[in-house]
């Protein structure tokens, strides 16, 4: 009998993030650059060094840290389109967050089970694992998934990442001078710091093999997944440590630096997270890194937190799928370190016709670093 591991394809997918609800809205915002991020009114800003975060429009339902779980729902239902209530029941769902200590409201569920709550909900009857590693959640509970699938644990899953704006992030993190006073200006001279947002990203993951006729086409392979744990700082991330989740991750898809095609960088806009990974991708693709687009999404969308591994992942699985690559919004000017890069600083979404790998890079506090690998299905 061969063990080999089946390939994991991403079949559909459910967003709601500042730049609207659904994938479509997504891809638009991402193109033209528009987002939703008014002033902050539930709660009070006074003296903080930015007083604006990036918000889903007109999505109502519960304030605070249960909001995440509203969010959390609506993308799962999207990406559940099509599938039938009682084709659910093993269909497993896993969901990465910042706030492991959001207490549902749904009865019956411990403190922080956001994944819990939101199976049942969405009527998903599989496992549920919630994950919470910073900033990196979305992307590391889509490895995660990936693996549940291939070993045979689950038929499918449901897997990304959410987080609401409440007043313990913001005012967190603005205690840790880690907002900037413009947002997320990535790889820019005028970068100083992030810009909160909400939002939720999901994937929906199912083997590659089990594709019928006539089902839904896959939209991409998830083909590699690296993680790493390394850092010498709790909030300054270390280039080793990305480097070296980025060739784990490159290894496990069997590729080599010379065959990914677009890099969709964690690029949060600070100073040190920005440094840190551009000197692991020089170290992984060297002199080829000046021929790579490379990209982020936090310029327009701002950090989604939980779900910004998750949102990104997405991006690089509509990039493949439209066979194109958008822009890095807000990175100009371009600081000198990144000035012999391709940081898609176009107008619009610039056609890659040859677009076929790409590789999404997400990073969190403690030093929590993640690669996902994704090609043409």
């Amino acid at each position: 009998m061969s063990t080999a591991r089946r390939e994991v394809a991403v079949t559909a997918a459910g967003v709601c993030s500042p730049g609207g609800v659904g994938v479509s809205a997504l891809w638009e915002a991402l193109t033209t650059g528009r987002a939703h991020r008014p002033p902050l009114t539930a709660f009070d800003t006074e003296g903080a060094t930015l007083r604006a975060a990036g918000q889903v429009a007109g999505h109502t339902g519960a304030d605070g840290a249960w909001r995440a779980l509203d969010l959390a729902e609506s993308a799962v239902l999207e990406a559940l389109d099509g599938v039938a209530e009682g084709d659910r029941e093993g269909i497993a769902l896993v969901l990465g967050t910042t706030d492991p200590g959001v207490v549902p409201p749904e009865p019956g569920h411990l403190a922080g089970d956001l994944a819990g709550a939101c199976a049942e909900r969405t009527g998903l009857g599989g496992e549920a694992v919630t994950v919470a590693t910073a900033s990196a959640s979305g992307a590391v509970a889509i490895a995660v998934a990936r693996d549940l699938v291939a070993a045979g644990d689950a038929p499918a899953a449901v897997v990304g990442g959410a987080d609401a704006v409440t007043d313990m992030a913001f005012l967190g993190l603005n205690s840790l001078r880690t907002l900037g006073p413009e947002g997320c200006r990535p790889f820019s001279t005028r970068r100083r710091g992030i810009g909160l947002s909400e939002g939720a990203a999901v994937l929906r993951l199912e083997p590659l093999d089990a594709t019928a006729p006539g089902d839904r086409a896959p939209l991409a392979v998830l083909a590699g997944c690296g993680l790493t744990n390394a850092t010498g700082h709790l909030v300054a991330p270390a280039a080793d440590g990305i480097e070296q989740a980025i060739r784990l991750a490159l290894a496990d898809a069997g590729l080599e630096p010379r065959d990914v095609d677009l890099v969709n960088t964690h690029g949060p806009g600070t100073r040190r997270g920005d440094d840190a990974e551009i000197t692991a991708l020089r170290a992984v693709f060297g002199p080829h890194l000046t021929s790579i687009p490379v990209n982020s999404v936090k310029g327009v969308l701002w950090h989604l937190q939980g779900g910004a591994g998750a949102v990104e992942a997405l991006t690089c699985v509509l990039s493949l799928a439209h066979r194109a690559v958008t822009p890095t919004w807000g990175a100009e000017p371009v600081d000198p370190m990144c000035a012999d890069l391709d940081l898609v600083l176009d107008d619009g979404p610039r056609s890659v016709p040859e677009l076929r790998t790409a590789l999404s890079v997400s990073c969190g506090l403690g030093g929590i670093n993640t690669a996902l690998v994704f090609r043409e299905a």
